[in-house]
């Protein structure tokens, strides 16, 4: 269904028990909201088939500082994967999806998109609504995700966002400068010229976002009595007409009322807290407090602004697609708009976290892990990225990891100058299937193919020991095992006793059960973990909008 109106030529092949029940499904669809054309599509899960992630080991980047995941693959894909080993687990997410222009950029059904299609705002939709899905349940609970769009599909993402997201978690949007060169021929008489894009931002919670902002400067208290240093600040009026209008508002402060038409700012309960102290103060007919630093912050800050429009300092499009050119040392790297490193930069500063996790499944050219890697650097923060971009004309392998790498250890630019590395290490994953199908050989394939996304789970990649019967690694604050057989628990409790720390152990099982009696001895140092049930019911989560 789109705007209200029946597609008539997908029934021409129905039966009438079919008609019957779609007829029926369209009477329970809701009658306010955002509503489009929706069907299977060729990008859902290959059917019995679970994804899993595979390590290339040859193209991990060693280095100090957190370990960052790059995923080639399908993002719908390693959606899936994630929802196992970062359910509830991520802090941001950015994402710059495709915009649906209708000229090329977006593909749907192993088809592109074109802007003749009458179905293509329903196909983005359904698109964008499956990964939005997913992306909710991997933010942790007061985590927040940023959105970029253009004015192709900004009034509809923002149904969408409010739909998933809920319309109060709407935090707002944010406008800034793309581009400076403007087209100056003929055709230009007959073309409006976008010069903005935008940022939707949504959080996930309930509880209300505490932002980081840029400290401008510290308050002056110039003023001093006996008990100590202080600043007057005048008790404010405002208008008490129209909605904002409270009679509550209007009360005498030490005998002085508002004047007419007008009402006090401040509230009757604030204003007894500073009467209680003895800090009012009446000057010349007007009401000031006195403000001593313990009742404020005593730094002045710059605003989270909606609009970014110092392009000079955030970058550019333009900008974006010369430093990718600079980095990788060409500009045939087919990219004409690049987010600029600093634009990403400004909207993680603003998250009040510098040990955190931030996801992009719109990974292209790589910007948001340059992003994260130069404010750790600026910093000291411990931010870690995960990315994930498909390889289609080989943008993962020519254009994101080489980008990241280079930036990691350092590069020189074509113009002979070297630019020293930020640091941090990596690990480069493939999204790939494994038979789901409930056998036990399907169960044990699916526990033999678990390593790598185990290790995701829990952040350990350093192996202490490794058999066909099982493995153990370190974390940095316990060790994970990963038992594939259970005949082999005891030589692996042998092992583990070698080694200090709490244990994090996965176990073959066919159930949702594990023999944790068989552990007696190390009772108080395992936490059990069944597999492969765990990674099925994350397979199932995910594929509930499929």
């Amino acid at each position: 269904m789109v705007g209200g109106g029946v597609r008539l030529d997908k029934y021409t092949a129905y039966s009438q028990e079919d008609l019957i029940k779609e007829i029926t499904a369209l009477k329970q669809r809701k009658t306010y909201g955002l509503v489009w054309e929706t069907e299977k599509t060729r990008e859902q899960l290959p059917e019995g088939k679970l994804p899993v992630l595979a390590e290339v080991a040859e193209k991990a980047v060693a280095g100090d500082g957190p370990t960052n995941i790059l995923i080639e693959g399908d993002n719908y894909h390693a959606l899936t994967a994630l929802q196992f080993t970062h359910a509830k687990a991520i802090d941001v997410i950015y994402i710059d999806p495709p915009y649906n222009t209708g000229n090329g950029d977006f593909r749907y059904n192993d088809q592109w998109v074109d802007i003749e299609d009458g179905y293509r705002h329903s196909k983005w939709l359904s698109f964008m609504l499956k990964r939005l899905v997913i992306a909710k349940n991997l933010l942790v609970d007061n985590g927040i995700i940023f959105v970029s769009i253009d004015d192709n599909e900004h009034a509809r993402l923002q149904l969408l966002g409010d739909e998933i997201f809920g319309e109060n978690n709407f935090i707002g949007t944010i406008t800034w400068e793309k581009r400076t060169k403007a087209q100056n021929t003929e055709t230009a008489r007959h073309m409006f010229q976008s010069k903005t894009e935008y940022i939707l931002i949504y959080k996930k919670g309930a509880d209300k976002i505490k932002f980081n902002l840029e400290v401008t400067g510290e308050k002056e208290y110039t003023l001093e009595d006996r008990k100590g240093l202080y600043r007057l600040k005048l008790v404010e009026e405002m208008s008490a007409v129209g909605m904002r209008g409270r009679q509550t508002m209007i009360y005498p402060i030490e005998k002085v009322l508002p004047r007419k038409g007008f009402q006090w700012k401040i509230g009757k309960d604030q204003i007894e807290k500073f009467r209680a102290k003895g800090d009012i103060e009446l000057i010349e007919g007007k009401v000031y407090l006195k403000i001593r630093p313990h009742d404020e912050t005593n730094q002045t800050f710059l605003p989270f602004w909606s609009h970014f429009f110092d392009k000079d300092s955030y970058g550019t499009s333009e900008k974006g697609k010369a430093e990718l050119t600079r980095i990788l040392g060409t500009p045939e790297h087919e990219f004409e708009t690049v987010k600029p490193v600093n634009l990403i930069k400004k909207l993680l500063f603003h998250i009040n976290k510098k040990d955190c996790v931030i996801l992009d499944f719109f990974a292209g050219s790589g910007t948001t892990g340059h992003a994260v890697l130069a404010l750790n650097k600026e910093d000291g923060g411990n931010r870690k990225f995960i990315l994930c971009t498909n390889n289609e004309n080989n943008i993962c392998t020519d254009v994101c990891y080489p980008r990241v790498k280079r930036v990691m250890a350092g590069y020189t630019t074509p113009n002979k100058e070297k630019v020293a590395g930020l640091g941090g290490a990596l690990r480069y994953f493939r999204t790939e299937f494994v038979d789901a199908k409930n056998t036990d050989k399907n169960r044990k394939e699916i526990v033999k193919r678990s390593t790598e996304i185990i290790c995701i789970k829990e952040d350990a990649f350093e192996k202490i020991k490794s058999t066909k019967e099982y493995k153990l690694f370190k974390n940095k604050t316990y060790n994970v095992g990963i038992i594939f057989d259970e005949d082999a628990i005891e030589e692996f409790i042998t092992e583990a006793t070698k080694h200090k720390g709490d244990i994090h152990v996965y176990i073959f099982s066919l159930d949702e059960s594990v023999p944790d009696y068989a552990f007696k001895e190390i009772k108080d140092r395992v936490t059990l973990c069944p597999i492969p049930e765990s990674l099925l019911q994350a397979y199932r989560q995910a594929i509930k909008h499929d």
